[in-house]
């Protein structure tokens, strides 16, 4: 990203933000409240159209102009709101709005095995038929990172992932993160805990004010 400037009536929430982010890499985005994180990541993934700036994705500068172009290009966002059905199982919540058409589906048992294939590669045990409602905050987590990557995303933002988990669930997620990293995913990581910062990220980018201030 280069340049990226958007305003709304009274704020600049974002000022001219420069972001990389390599493949197979951990980038920790870091800033206080109203630093311009969550509005850099919905420039990310399609829901806000920057005023000024340029983003370009392996060489490809397409414009991601909805979160439908943000899907095509290879980013996955999850955000602190989950994006999935209560009343639909993990299976379900993964696939769904992937038919190929509005008249066709994917067999059930297709769908179960490649959500079982998708659980195995992030290194998780997770019953596909069970409903959405019935798994815990970290499984749901686990359940948006394999629909990410059930549509190819080659590119995951996380926004604040662990504000909701226990001691232990953060444990598991890091090593979900770390999983995604060995396989050459770039990884946005958005969080004020400092130590899953010391323990996760390969770099940082500050952002202040809506300004980028340094990256290390």
């Amino acid at each position: 990203m280069r340049g990226i400037r958007k305003g709304f009536p009274g704020v600049q929430a974002l000022d001219g933000v420069d972001l990389e982010l390599y493949e197979g890499e951990v980038l920790a985005l870091l800033g206080e409240n109203g630093a311009g994180k969550s509005t850099l990541i919905k420039v990310i993934g399609g829901a806000h159209l920057p005023d000024e700036g340029t983003m370009e994705i392996e060489g490809h500068s397409d414009p991601i102009d909805t979160p439908q172009d943000s899907l095509k290009a290879g980013i996955g966002i999850i955000y602190q709101e989950f994006n999935l059905v209560p009343g639909l199982t993990a299976r379900e919540n993964i696939f769904l709005g992937q038919e190929p058409s509005r008249l066709s589906f994917i067999p059930r048992s297709e769908e179960k095995e490649k959500a079982l294939n998708l659980f195995e590669r992030i290194g998780v045990e997770i019953d596909p038929g069970k409903l959405c409602s019935q798994l815990s905050v970290a499984e749901q987590q686990v359940v948006e990172i394999a629909k990410a990557l059930s549509q190819n995303a080659r590119i995951i933002v996380m926004d604040e992932p662990t504000a909701a988990l226990t001691p232990r669930e953060v444990e598991g997620l890091l090593r979900v993160v770390r999983e995604l990293r060995s396989q050459g995913i770039g990884i946005i990581y958005i969080s004020h805990r400092l130590d899953e910062i010391d323990a996760i990220a390969d770099r940082v980018t500050i952002l202040r004010d809506g300004a980028h201030v340094a990256t290390r």
